[in-house]
């Protein structure tokens, strides 16, 4: 194509081509401005990302509530915000015992800005070294005994613990210089009574404290208490943390270093009672109304209001709006199985007779109707639980109360999910008839060491599955003795079966088919019969001491009973199986 050398525009194919290249160029930048706008637009709809404090406080206390004490430690230490919701979970339960520390933790928890607001819940270890103190060479007479009874117990259960050598008396020394510690530690809180001083003190600035537990090591676990809560998990002893799973057993104690202790009741005759006596003053002191009370073992003599003591009369309408209420009664002195070991005939003697003599009165207390009454102004009970433990080991035909004595049977609580019965007696109909009254709201209920007086078990059992509807319940169970006494014409005679107890060597195969038959409608044949029928073994440690007694053999078993039976001269008759209160001259 020609083109004008001395003009390079006149190219007539040069024109063209230029404004093609304009409007491409124009394009792009339009394109180009479309694309910012676009992503700004897209940027200005894209959500803002969340951080932890854009959660609500509903979500964040959820998440504290699972977290371990240490982590809601860094947790606190956020921000402000974060540190409040973290404080309401930091401590929402203590456990403590009678020691100048674990009082001195307690002060310093309760004079905090912050944590008293959120302690919801109590649990006082009413363990308590006995007095007096002992030497050391009592105390390394009791190690080496303590050593003896637990390779005994372990060889019965085929433990490695039963090979176990005794420890070297230089640990030992080390373990009563612990021991002299810890209780010279106790004698500084009770000798003055500083203990219902302090817990006053304390107790007072904890305004939404709703639960309180008073137990010994092994009577009541953390879950027990805590279970029905909607508050985290989270407890603290000294310092320490644990699992909420059993408190009382993994947290560390002032005890956990001493070997010689066979118990640690204190005083004979007043287990739990300073425990549970200091802290209802306080509670009431405070005027809280507490949702859930736990208390056990208590020595039955707490409830003895013609003493003039404080006691549960004291606390008003406080305990009105309890939804859980656990008692259980120590009705006799402790005994520990070795004293018989070591016991002449008429000592035996005597330590039978105070026992019984000490149940009796228990009897004539509980008849007065003092835990009915008590019972009945707590109108909105969700959990319920009445036992009587260790009543007259060597007896099983004495209880130290009747359901009539302990429950309004004629009362209804509408809300009633749990009940647990021990150590009573009873019939067959009025138990149906209290229990039947609340199948609405009832979905579990545990008899353990429970005694029909004229009436049979083998009737009682399809009783309560045909009225109860017992395969629609969570659970049904029978542990420890059932006795009762057969009502057919031709077989009026002793009914006797023992079921075990699932937290002391398992349930018996028995008591596992017992539970079957009330949950599995498939059961229809009732597991108790003449025919399996078994008396009550011994106690583990109890059988192999009285082999090893020193007047075995000595005198014959049939004058050794009459002996111990024969000195009992009780009021209303020397009998142990009569009733006294038949008896007017008794009270």
């Amino acid at each position: 194509m020609w083109q004008d050398p001395a003009n390079p525009s006149s190219n007539t194919m040069n024109q063209p081509q230029e404004q093609p290249q304009q409007s491409s160029d124009s394009t792009t930048e339009q394109n180009q401005q479309k694309d910012t706008q676009m992503q700004d637009a897209s940027s200005e709809q894209q959500p803002k990302k969340l951080t932890l404090l854009d959660l609500p406080p509903e979500i964040l206390h959820q998440v504290c509530s699972h977290l371990p004490l240490k982590s809601i430690r860094s947790f606190r230490l956020t921000n402000r915000l974060l540190g409040e919701i973290g404080a309401c979970h930091a401590l929402p339960e203590l456990i403590f015992y009678l020691h100048t520390t674990d009082f001195a933790a307690l002060r310093s928890i309760a004079s905090h800005p912050i944590y008293p607001r959120y302690v919801r819940s109590l649990i006082y270890g009413c363990d308590i070294l006995p007095t007096p103190r002992l030497n050391l060479k009592q105390y390394v007479h009791e190690c080496r005994r303590m050593e003896k009874r637990r390779v005994k117990m372990h060889a019965r259960h085929a433990c490695d613990e039963a090979n176990r050598p005794p420890k070297p008396l230089s640990e030992v020394k080390e373990s009563y210089r612990e021991y002299k510690r810890v209780h010279q530690a106790q004698e500084e809180i009770t000798s003055n009574d500083r203990d219902y001083h302090i817990l006053k003190e304390v107790v007072g600035k904890m305004t939404n404290l709703k639960e309180v537990m008073v137990s010994s090591d092994f009577e009541f676990r953390l879950g027990s208490l805590t279970s029905s809560s909607s508050h985290g998990g989270h407890h603290y002893h000294g310092g320490g943390s644990g699992t909420k799973s059993d408190a009382l057993r993994n947290c560390r104690t002032p005890f956990d270093k001493l070997d010689c202790l066979t118990s640690l009741d204190g005083e004979k005759g007043q287990e739990g009672v300073r425990h549970l006596r200091a802290i209802l003053m306080a509670v009431k002191e405070a005027g809280i109304e507490l949702k859930s009370l736990c208390a056990g073992l208590i020595h039955w003599s707490f409830f003895n209001e013609a003493l003039g003591y404080f006691g549960f009369h004291s606390m008003g309408n406080l305990l009105n709006n309890l939804t859980r209420f656990e008692l259980l009664v120590l009705p006799g002195p402790s005994q520990d199985p070795e004293d018989l070991q070591h016991a002449d005939a008429i000592a035996m003697n005597n330590m039978s007779i105070d026992v019984m003599d000490e149940i009796f009165r228990c009897q004539g207390l509980m008849r007065t109707g003092v835990i009915r009454k008590l019972v009945s102004g707590m109108p909105n009970l969700e959990v319920l639980s009445i036992g009587f433990m260790d009543h007259a080991e060597d007896n099983d035909f004495i209880f130290p109360a009747r359901l009539q004595d302990v429950l309004p049977l004629n009362h209804t609580f509408p809300n009633l999910e749990s009940l647990k019965l021990e150590g009573l007696e009873t019939e067959r109909q009025e138990l149906t008839d209290f229990v039947v009254r609340h199948k609405d709201s009832l979905m579990k209920l545990e008899l353990r060491d429970m005694r029909l007086v004229t009436t049979s078990w083998r009737k009682l059992l399809p009783e309560l599955r045909y009225e109860l509807k017992t395969e629609l319940m969570e659970e049904v169970s029978i542990y420890g003795m059932a006795l009762g006494m057969g009502e057919e014409d031709d077989d009026q005679e002793l009914e006797e079966w023992f079921m075990g107890d699932p937290e002391d060597h398992g349930a018996t195969e028995l008591a596992t088919r017992v539970q079957k038959y009330f949950m599995d409608p498939s059961k229809t044949d009732c597991p108790l019969s003449r025919e399996n029928m078994e008396p009550v073994p011994d106690d583990d440690l109890m059988d192999e001491d009285i082999m090893d007694h020193p007047f075995e053999g000595v005198i014959p078993e049939d004058e050794l009973a009459e002996l111990i039976l024969g000195g009992m001269n009780f009021q209303g008759g020397g009998n142990p199986f009569g009733d006294p209160f038949d008896d007017p001259t008794f009270f």
